[in-house]
């Protein structure tokens, strides 16, 4: 499945506190609950064939979003999944976007995302 960031709001689209039945709706494949860990407030949903975990509050109103390959990233017109992290800061350096980056990632505050990278800083 394609991802793209986008300030716009549609039927096909997915935003923060969407309700979990418009998520299920919209990502249409099969999905699994679970506990992200014991301490978690609500069960998150596990779409497995699109590399996708949904995460809810405690009113079932989407919080966040993890996306895994086989899935595509696309934020400003680029895929940002399985690039290196210093490859991502370039990018963003060239088109003037803030960001902080430590040893887990990225955080690029003005467009809501993070991203996390591995051992050998791939995302």
């Amino acid at each position: 499945m394609k991802f793209s960031l986008s300030k716009e709001k549609g039927e096909k689209c997915l935003f923060f506190k969407q309700s979990r039945e418009h998520v299920r709706t919209v990502l249409a494949s099969d999905y699994v609950e679970f506990r992200k860990s014991q301490f978690s407030s609500n069960t998150a949903d596990n779409f497995n064939k699109l590399g996708v975990h949904c995460f809810y509050d405690e009113h079932n109103f989407l919080q966040e979003i993890e996306i895994f390959k086989p899935s595509f990233v696309f934020i400003l017109d680029i895929d940002f999944l399985g690039k290196r992290k210093d490859e991502i800061e370039k990018i963003l350096s060239n088109l003037n976007i803030k960001y902080d980056s430590d040893g887990m990632g990225i955080v690029i505050d003005e467009l809501g995302v993070s991203t996390v990278s591995d051992k050998m800083n791939i995302t």
